[in-house]
């Protein structure tokens, strides 16, 4: 066996920063920005994010096939992070205001979308090639989702430091990012070599051959409960600005909680590679699972002026964060590689990093229209009883019938090093 040597990993790990930082605003901050900072229509916010990440999530298995072909991951790497800091830079300066920046968003939101997914797909790919065993590929998995959470603790903390209106600082906090991080994870990848992959490329077509390798077990309940979780995750991402401004009357405080949470997420995540070990992989994403429902529908109590017990509520499910974070992607290649499918990681983490962008999409495309049909209205918090039943409760049941149908068992073969 191969051990993992720390500088190569860190490598690796470093490009979930940047990656993190600039995902953050598109899933947290647009929603607001658009609706209460632009004037747009919420339904219409809604529809635009619902088309622009629908779309972006049907191209993911072909980005997938593209990138097993070309094999060349790094360079993919690059460029989708310059790809996603142009995006931002559309998504957050915006020419027009009111119902006709709604027309602008899927436009603007495309290519930060496109930059942001392939960057993953071949980073997540990349990653599935280190590591012996099991417990190896769960270290890489927490050492690259800690690097994710110190971005986006970045996210949440650096627009306080740039400007005190949101809108402003995002704007100015896009420059930065596609000034810095194309050319920052350009210098961090010369540290992490090549993998040798010998042999023909992947045969054609081969995001027809995975999405029909997901229709059978053990991908399916695999994919079926990551992508449940992901709704659960996506639809309390989408609604948390709007619950701490109209149920807690907090708006103010609402980066607060978000770095409580993301936080305690990073404290917490050292503790699962052990609970993998101890309970086994899949058992350790079920727990996780089960705790983050059990400490969140606790939120579904409070009321204005409870920003302690939110605080907390923040924490524990931060604590837990790290198995969502890390496990599931480990499950699944811990099962390519017992099938000797490795060389082809990047068609399958297209059709996973699909399900993660749908469960995105149906979270703004169902969860904002939702909560307006019952009667909530931004700024007016005497209408925000739907708005904390569908952001407290739906999440918690969606958590529940996911951990229900993770596999209870994944093969685990022994093949790979690290690069």
């Amino acid at each position: 066996m191969t051990a993992i040597r720390r500088g190569p990993l860190a490598a690796y790990a470093f490009v979930a920063l940047p990656l993190a930082a600039g995902a953050l605003p598109l899933y947290i901050n647009v929603a607001s920005v658009y609706a209460d900072g632009l004037g747009a229509q919420l339904t219409g916010v809604g529809v635009a994010l619902l088309l622009a990440r629908a779309a972006d999530a049907f191209l993911d298995p072909y980005l997938g096939a593209w990138i097993d072909r070309l094999r060349r991951p790094r360079l993919v790497i690059v460029g989708g992070i310059s790809l996603l800091a142009l995006g931002l830079l559309l998504v957050f300066h915006p020419p027009w205001t009111g119902t006709a920046s709604i027309a602008w968003l899927p436009l603007a939101l495309l290519p930060a979308y496109l930059g942001h997914s392939s960057a993953a797909i071949a980073h997540l790919a990349l990653g599935a090639e280190f590591g012996d065993t099991s417990t190896e590929r769960v270290q890489i998995a927490v050492w690259r989702e800690g690097f994710a959470l110190a971005g986006i603790l970045l996210a949440t903390v650096a627009p306080q430091w740039i400007a005190a209106d949101t809108a402003t600082a995002l704007a100015r906090g896009s420059v930065a990012f596609a000034a810095l991080a194309p050319l920052g994870v350009a210098a961090v990848l010369l540290y992490v070599r090549p993998t040798s992959r010998p042999g023909p490329a992947p045969n054609a077509l081969p995001w027809l051959e995975t999405v029909r390798a997901f229709s059978r077990a053990p991908f399916l309940p695999l994919l079926a409960a990551f992508t449940l979780n992901g709704v659960a995750n996506a639809l309390a991402a989408t609604l948390v600005l709007f619950f701490v401004a109209d149920v807690l009357g907090a708006e103010q405080n609402g980066s607060l909680f978000l770095l409580a949470y993301f936080a305690a997420g990073a404290i917490g995540l050292p503790a699962w590679p052990a609970m993998a070990a101890r309970l086994g992989t899949q058992n350790a994403w079920r727990l996780s699972m089960l705790l983050g429902a059990a400490a969140f529908v606790g939120a579904a109590l409070l009321g204005p002026g409870d920003l302690l017990p939110f605080l907390g509520v923040c924490i524990a499910t931060g604590l837990v964060l790290g198995g969502d974070l890390a496990l599931p992607a480990a499950l699944l290649t811990d099962t390519l590689r017992q099938r000797g499918e490795a060389a082809r990681a990047a068609g399958y983490f297209g059709v996973w990093t699909f399900a993660t962008k749908m469960s995105a999409a149906t979270a703004a495309g169902v969860g904002l229209p939702l909560i307006e049909a019952l009667g909530y209205l931004p700024g007016q918090p005497e209408t925000a009883f739907a708005l904390q039943a569908v952001y407290c409760l739906l999440p918690c049941a969606l958590k529940i019938v996911a951990a229900c149908i993770v596999p209870f068992s994944v093969r685990i073969g022994t093949q790979g090093v690290l690069p």
